[in-house]
């Protein structure tokens, strides 16, 4: 008996994250995208944004914001816009309506490793 609720118990515990993943994003992305980085396309995925384009709204929040610029050789930005580091790459952003002024290629990439 006491190996049955081993048994039984071990079971749960391996296929409680199965469970739980096979459900998540059923709601808030399209099918087939929930398993993408940031929920994007994968040609979006790790595009190189230019300037002048708009980035994703995804990637205009806190976490990719760069707090110290000056820690990578970035100038100061200008008030309403943040430097945004997207795969190593840092790009000033206008945070109103995300519009790229400017792309340094491989900012950051050398400093977080």
């Amino acid at each position: 008996m006491k190996r049955i609720l081993t048994a039984v118990a071990v079971l749960c515990v391996l296929t409680a994250p199965m469970a739980s993943a096979a459900g998540r994003g059923k709601g808030d992305m399209p099918p087939g995208l929930s398993g993408k980085p940031h929920g994007m396309p994968p040609g979006q995925a790790k595009k190189m944004w230019k300037k002048g384009e708009r980035i994703p709204s995804t990637y205009i929040v806190p976490q990719y914001f760069i707090a110290e610029p000056r820690v990578y050789h970035l100038a100061p930005p200008p008030p309403g816009y943040r430097w945004v580091v997207v795969d190593g790459d840092a790009y000033l952003v206008e945070t109103r309506n995300g519009l790229i002024a400017e792309v340094i290629a491989g900012a950051v990439a050398g400093l977080l490793r």
